[in-house]
């Protein structure tokens, strides 16, 4: 028998696209070299408890016919402190865990480590695997990283279209003093196959355009159109633009404000970063490498901001902060005040 960490993994994470594509990645490999009739998939949501502490005892039994075994164990962590006995079970599994087998608890949700037993748990020796949804600029990376997967060409400004909007500006953070401890993206990696999957069945070469054609925008390219309505003085095109980002929201009609100004406000300050840049005479690939941003992102936000004043984008940043405070802070309409500063500022 074994105690070492080698053989014990813990698969979590949001990002199930890729933690499923690993499992059947290990899977396929393991068939491969050993069997297929040596792996088994254990979910706890088809067995009562009773039946789960049986097939435990019978998959965990050295085998006759083969001295490998790859184990999976899905959502099987306790999830309620009722299930302690449970997991001390668990425990027992694993510090006798031949050295042949191989175990992955594959958890669809993160453990919640408030439960002692599974702190009791994660404190043997197992492997810890977090799969996180990859943000900002990585959003980019794993686009083209799909697109070679699925053999089909795409440009720089393409990959950055794609990313903005499958809505890669879209996530919310959650901060306690003034850290981030939570973060939630507005995508998931199914969303990216499935689009790149459906623009390679219409080309071999994704352009811009056919993005622009055949995906549907989640609400952060809505911004750059209000943002832009508004620095054009087009009061009834602003507005119109602001109920097409309201429609799109869900939650209570203060949240949904709060959302589409903060979005203006990070699309607005972006276009004045790379305005100030551009001013300074710093080429795009020179942009991108100060900001840590992709090319492509680059020329879509220096094309915008060439169409605006930066003084009045400036101006725009101060009145989206100066708006924020006050719904955070004080009992106002929402609606009322932003429909307010867009009349004004777009007037």
């Amino acid at each position: 028998m074994s105690q070492s960490s080698s053989n014990v993994f813990l698969f979590f994470g949001e990002d199930d696209f890729s933690l499923q594509k690993k499992i059947t990645h290990w899977k396929a490999e393991f068939a491969k070299k050993y069997s297929g009739n040596s792996i088994t998939l254990i979910d706890v949501q088809e067995l009562s408890e009773q039946e789960l502490s049986k097939k435990l005892e019978e998959v965990f039994t050295p085998s006759l016919f083969s001295s490998k075994k790859l184990i999976v164990a899905k959502d099987i962590l306790p999830s309620k402190a009722a299930q302690e006995q449970f997991g001390l079970k668990l425990i027992a599994f694993i510090e006798r865990l031949p050295q042949e087998y191989f175990l992955i608890f594959w958890q669809t949700k993160k453990p919640d480590k408030r439960l002692k037993i599974v702190k009791k748990i994660l404190s043997v020796p197992i492997n810890l695997l977090e799969f996180n949804l990859p943000a900002g600029s990585k959003l980019n990376a794993e686009i083209k990283k799909q697109a070679q997967d699925l053999n089909v060409k795409i440009d720089d400004e393409a990959v950055e279209k794609l990313a903005v909007f499958l809505g890669r500006d879209l996530f919310e953070e959650k901060r306690v003093g003034g850290r981030v401890v939570e973060r939630k993206e507005a995508f998931n990696l199914w969303e990216v196959y499935s689009e790149l999957f459906k623009l390679a069945s219409f080309t071999g070469h994704i352009k811009t355009s056919d993005v622009e054609k055949l995906v549907k925008p989640k609400v952060s390219e809505n911004v750059f159109v209000l943002s832009g309505e508004i620095a054009k003085k087009n009061k009834q095109a602003a507005l119109r633009t602001l109920e097409n980002l309201m429609e799109a929201q869900v939650g209570d009609e203060k949240s949904a404000i709060i959302k589409i100004l903060g979005l203006l406000a990070e699309q607005t300050r972006s276009l004045i970063l790379v305005g100030s840049l551009a001013q300074e005479k710093l080429t795009q690939t020179e942009i991108a490498q100060k900001l840590g941003w992709s090319s492509g992102r680059v020329s879509i936000t220096l094309k915008h901001a060439q169409k605006s004043d930066l003084s009045q984008l400036k101006n725009l940043f101060t009145q989206l902060l100066n708006i924020d405070e006050k719904l955070k802070t004080q009992d106002v309409n929402p609606k009322l005040l932003v429909d307010l500063f867009i009349t004004a500022a777009a007037s």
